[in-house]
């Protein structure tokens, strides 16, 4: 009896890190990662893969900057969203890992 018990409890704990694990991954789709250039007139803004989902050019960098000025700005402030992408998926990685994750240990 006391086998069911412990392999009941086990799965318990299996069920309760799924369950953990579909929160995080519900929680991480549904961010927006955001980057700025600028100070802070240029944003962009990326999926939790680095995908742009939006950029905003305020009209004093339009005027303020030459095209390769412009241009350069843009990428910074993309890369930064993708930087901060990148990092919040290495964090739900880790995360998900049992090894590293108290609350999923497994």
């Amino acid at each position: 009896m006391e086998e069911i018990r412990d392999a009941q409890a086990r799965l318990d704990e299996l069920v309760a890190a799924a369950e953990r694990a579909e929160t995080l991954v519900e929680e991480w789709t549904a961010r927006e990662f955001t980057g700025r250039a600028d100070d802070g007139r240029i944003t962009a803004a990326t999926d939790p893969l680095g995908a742009l989902v939006s950029l905003e050019i305020s009209p004093l960098s339009r005027r303020r900057l030459d095209a390769t000025g412009l241009a350069d700005a843009i990428l910074a402030a993309i890369s930064a969203a993708e930087e901060a992408a990148a990092a919040a998926t290495e964090e739900l990685m880790n995360e998900l890992n049992p090894r590293t994750s108290p609350g999923l240990r497994m």
